[in-house]
This record gives structure tokens, C-alpha cells and sequence, in this order.
């Protein structure tokens, strides 16, 4: 599914940032910083708060 797909669906949209919120969370427990730039560069493209 594309980002203009979700972006046409604003509850797709919130449940997809809420997704990555917790991906990034997770990932920078881990300690992967690489990771946590490429969701947080997703999230700012959704405009997730």
C-alpha cells in the first residue's frame, strides 16, 4: 500500500502513525539509529504528530 493510499484514508492514517510511533519507540530502545531515521522520515511524510 502507497502513502497516497493511506493518506486518502485519514483513519488508515491514524492507525498507521500509531504503528510507527510504536516501531520507532521499539527501535530506539534497541539502539538502532539508522532504523529509527527511516520510520521517523515516514512519520513526517504522513504528517504523524
Amino acid at each position: 500500500m502507497g502513502m497516497d493510499t493511506i493518506r486518502k484514508h485519514p483513519e488508515l492514517t491514524t492507525k498507521v502513525c500509531e504503528v510507527l510511533k510504536r516501531m520507532h519507540d521499539e527501535v530506539i530502545r534497541e539502539g538502532n539509529v539508522e532504523r529509527a531515521w527511516r520510520i521517523a522520515k515516514a512519520m513526517k511524510n504522513l504528517g504523524c504528530q
